[in-house]
């Protein structure tokens, strides 16, 4: 089972959450391009191969991006939670942390389809205090760990979360740091894929649409759906679909 999964992190991914970068236009045009041409690009590609996704969104970019968000959730895929203001768990107090949380669930809730229910931690940081958080609001799978390279569970507070475990590896944004060759993405992406397969185990694919979402680049994305698309032994799914198998 392959769960994509899309950060749509907008400009609250850049560092401090972009309230410094007001004056710099060619970082937040980059975080726009994102929003207005990878997003539609993704959202394309996973409608002509049929495959439901997992979105996590910050909820300041749900409230200042309502359409864009809201035909995410109009193509069926999953709202995850993002963070609020797309701070680090770990540089937040209690109150801060329930505070993202709770004002990030109230913003995805107006577009969302579905209770939001899946979490994945700004620069995946998460503490203890986040997860107790998680499961009192009633969460019921994060994405941030890399306890395994199969799911689990990890306690919650009183709860259990499934983790659907991530790799820096198996996300975009570290490649694209230091090369521009979509080659070595996809080199990585498909090994992942074999081993995954001969192991009969989840897969979870990371990606970013002011990233991924160039037209060369989409390619990666194209080619591991279209080998997945011809094999019977593996399945597309979004998190919450993973989370309850």
């Amino acid at each position: 089972m392959v769960s994509v999964t899309v950060d749509v992190d907008g400009e609250a991914g850049l560092p401090d959450g972009g309230r410094g970068f007001g004056a710099r236009l060619s970082s937040r045009s980059e975080r726009a391009y994102g929003l207005t041409r990878g997003l539609p690009r993704v959202l394309a590609l996973l409608e002509r191969f049929e495959v439901a996704g997992t979105f996590y969104v910050p909820g300041v970019i749900a409230e200042r991006h309502r359409d864009e968000i809201a035909a995410i959730a109009a193509a069926g895929h999953e709202l995850g939670h993002h963070g609020h203001t797309h701070r680090r768990a770990d540089t937040l107090d209690a109150g801060a942390q329930r505070a993202e949380l709770s004002d990030g669930l109230a913003a995805l809730a107006a577009l969302a389809r579905e209770p939001v229910r899946g979490y994945r931690a700004p620069g995946w940081e998460l503490t203890p205090v986040t997860l107790a958080l998680l499961g009192a609001l009633g969460f019921t799978h994060d994405s941030s760990l890399m306890g395994d390279d199969r799911p689990y569970r990890i306690a919650a507070g009183e709860r259990t979360l499934v983790e659907l475990p991530v790799h820096w590896s198996l996300d975009d944004a570290p490649h694209f740091a230091h090369s521009t060759d979509p080659a070595g993405l996809l080199a990585v992406w498909l090994a992942e894929l074999r081993h995954a397969r001969a192991e009969r185990r989840h897969l979870t694919l990371t990606l970013h649409p002011e990233i991924l979402g160039r037209p060369h680049r989409l390619d990666c994305l194209s080619t591991i759906l279209d080998e997945l698309r011809t094999s019977a032994t593996q399945t597309l799914t979004h998190s919450h679909a993973a989370a309850r198998s």
